[in-house]
């Protein structure tokens, strides 16, 4: 079997976990009410059941092909993550040479051989504004020639407007051998990073780390730890997620993560990773919803495949829900193509079907991927999911079985969190022809697959709760 890269496994493997999560919530509950007013407008009731079953979709997409990608794919970042080692040690390269060709000359500090001639000392601070990111870059190296170890500081900050970070921050720990110009001998020693988020997003801030296992001078690190943790806005009802995975080369690892909720409650997976690309996954919710899995990745022949069961708590309707999918991975740009299918199995021995095909298409730096999903209900929908490092865009349509036609926009955060808001249109005609609509709709979805949201219908508010089993409970604003 071929080397496993660390790095690959930070940027698949910690995703998918991430959101793997949330693929039990992708299971397509006929939304179960528990409303106080028995007369509750159905059509707040099935905007809010189509909600949860767009987040559940895209949620599902994401988780699945984070699996299949395996330990091949390595995340393309313009900006040093924790979740890729690799690629911010890159990152850090081409900014340092970067820097020496801007100002070396005058900094007037390098000796013929790349060794610096004093102490402990700032050898460079640029500034440079990057109008295609829309964002200002602050770069700083400290280095000491006593030890031949350096510190690296990349800090975003001046985002455009409209962007969801206010600020953007890694510290990259490195021995670099006594050559500061010479790449090939560095060593990672450790990676930081710090994201702060504007306010009116669901997220407040993300923290993280990586400590990689002892490696040989300009080689890559094949195990490690990494950390991270999600802190959440005030007006959230979830508070903070942590999270680790731990994964040695040739020794397998492991995954853990923790969700905290205001009310003291939490939920938690983890994980099993086997060096042949397989792996092992469970769930408890904070319901008592229970979640066990398998998954096989596509690193060694182009093809990975998952199975998934959940399993709700006695007296639950659906009773258990079972996903698996089969994809096919480019090797030359490292998008997927195939499906998964999903099976709801109800209290009184009905089976509902959905079926979800997937196709991933590359352009430069942008990936798109576009889900088109058929449920035998007749309902159906179309999602576009555009990627980035700091939040997924997301846009699409859903037809119900009533012909009512949804149009909606959101943003998909790493950790698993949404923010969805969507429009609601008497049919798809009526969308075309301009009319206004005749409700609309905001959610914010957690890590565990529960949220809360306000629909408007009719001129009346209604707080929506959403529970991790999938269900809904809605009051009417006074």
């Amino acid at each position: 079997m071929k080397q496993k890269r660390f790095s690959t496994w930070i940027g698949t493997l910690i995703l998918s976990l991430l959101l793997m999560a949330m693929f039990a919530c992708s299971t397509e509950n006929p939304t179960s009410t528990d409303n106080n007013d028995d007369q509750v407008n159905k059509m707040v009731e099935s905007t809010s059941s189509s909600s949860v079953g767009i987040y559940q979709n895209i949620s599902s997409f994401k988780q699945v092909t984070n699996l299949i990608q395996g330990p091949a794919a390595i995340a393309d970042l313009d900006v040093p993550e924790v979740k890729d080692p690799n690629s911010a040690m890159n990152f850090a390269r081409s900014i340092k040479q970067k820097a020496f060709t801007l100002g070396a000359k005058d900094l007037k500090v390098l000796s013929k051989t790349g060794q610096i001639a004093f102490g402990d000392s700032v050898i460079w601070d640029v500034t440079e504004r990057n109008e295609k990111e829309g964002v200002t870059y602050r770069v700083s190296l400290i280095y000491d020639d006593e030890t031949g170890k350096a510190r690296l500081f990349v800090v975003g900050f001046d985002y455009l407007e409209g962007h969801p970070l206010e600020y953007d921050s890694t510290e990259i720990r490195a021995d670099l051998n006594f050559t500061i110009l010479d790449d090939s001998d560095d060593v990672l020693l450790s990676l930081e990073n710090l994201k702060r988020y504007k306010p009116g997003q669901l997220i407040s801030e993300a923290r993280g780390s990586f400590v990689p296992d002892a490696h040989a001078p300009g080689t890559e690190p094949t195990g490690g730890v990494l950390m991270s943790e999600v802190k959440y806005s005030n007006s959230s009802f979830i508070s903070s997620t942590k999270a680790t995975l731990e994964y040695h080369e040739g020794q397998g690892g492991s995954y853990m993560r923790t969700s905290n909720f205001t009310d003291g409650s939490e939920s938690s997976e983890e994980a099993t990773f086997n060096v042949d690309g397989t792996g092992t996954f469970s769930e408890s919710r904070r319901d008592g919803t229970q979640i066990d899995g398998t998954f096989d990745s596509a690193e060694e022949d182009g093809k990975g495949s998952f199975s998934l069961t959940t399993t709700f708590p006695a007296g639950h309707d659906p009773v258990s829900v079972r996903e698996s999918g089969e994809f096919d991975i480019n090797a030359s740009d490292s998008t997927i193509s195939g499906s998964f299918e999903r099976e709801v199995t109800l209290l009184n021995g009905d089976v509902e079907r959905e079926s979800v095909m997937v196709n991933q298409t590359r352009v430069g730096d942008v990936l798109t991927t576009s889900l088109n999903v058929e449920k035998t209900d007749g309902s159906n929908g179309h999602i576009t999911i555009t990627e980035s490092p700091e939040v997924d865009q997301v846009s699409g349509e859903w037809t119900n079985t009533d012909e009512t036609f949804l149009v909606f926009t959101a943003e998909l955060y790493p950790d698993d969190s949404a923010h969805l808001d969507l429009k609601v249109y008497a049919n798809e005609v009526a969308f075309e022809d301009g009319a206004e609509p005749i409700a609309s709709a905001v959610f914010d979805f957690y890590p565990d697959g529960s949220g809360m949201g306000v629909v408007t219908e009719d001129g009346k508010i209604y707080d929506v709760t959403i529970h991790p089993d999938g269900s809904v409970t809605i009051k009417e604003r006074g």
